[in-house]
């Protein structure tokens, strides 16, 4: 029986992996280098610093490595500066409406937590039981560190939770964690999601699973 739902952030509450994009294209463009989105969006999920070696690589640019701390904090500031917070039509409802079936409901993602904060004001995450950020876990998705965590948290069993996802690299965190997965079509195509359980259009669409009825006491 499930009794918790862990969301992702970002492509799946907040509209925002765009500006992650141009954030590391902008600070590779220093360098006369350049990035994929396609990249960027296939390893979500992943630390910034696990991120950064496989952008060098593509881009042909290396990083001292006695820099790359300043690079991905200017990245991050770079990030916060242009980008523009917009929330997926009824993130919130769905949200809500989960914790009124009686669900418990938390936010887990791989962002810092000055990221997540600036995605979402104190009310927005006021509407999670609470919130796992990626400076709380040694290991960033594909590990399933921060599923298992948050499942520790709720004080439910990893078969009690299944996870909202729209990426590869979430989905296969919340596989090895033992827990089912739901993806959504927000910044991939199907073909990307397909090791999911099931997988919908938008998260306005979660309701209709029959999964979420209310638990059992």
């Amino acid at each position: 029986m499930i009794r918790g739902v862990l969301f992702d952030l970002d492509g799946v509450i907040v509209d925002t992996l765009h500006y992650h994009y141009l954030a590391w294209q902008h600070m590779f463009e220093k360098y006369e280098g350049s990035v994929s989105k396609q990249t960027i969006l296939l390893h979500e999920g992943r630390k910034s610093c696990e991120i950064l070696p496989i952008l060098m690589q593509q881009s042909g640019v290396l990083i001292p490595e006695d820099r790359q701390d300043q690079f991905i904090e200017e990245k991050r500031a770079f990030y916060r500066k242009i980008v523009k917070i917009s929330h997926f039509p009824k993130s919130f409802e769905v949200v809500d409406t989960l914790k009124r079936r009686g669900f418990k409901v938390a936010l887990v993602t791989a962002s810092a937590i000055q990221n997540m904060e600036h995605a979402l004001d104190r009310k927005q995450r006021s509407h999670f039981d609470f919130i796992l950020t990626g400076d709380e876990v040694e290991r960033a998705k594909p590990d399933p560190e921060s599923y298992i965590t948050a499942a520790r948290r709720l004080g439910l069993t990893p078969e009690e939770c299944i996870v909202i996802e729209n990426a590869p690299l979430g989905i296969e965190a919340a596989k090895s964690a033992g827990m089912q997965c739901i993806a959504i079509e927000s910044t991939l195509e199907r073909d990307h999601l397909r090791s999911a359980d099931c997988i919908y259009k938008t998260i306005g669409e979660l309701l209709d699973n029959p999964i979420f009825k209310r638990p059992s006491s």
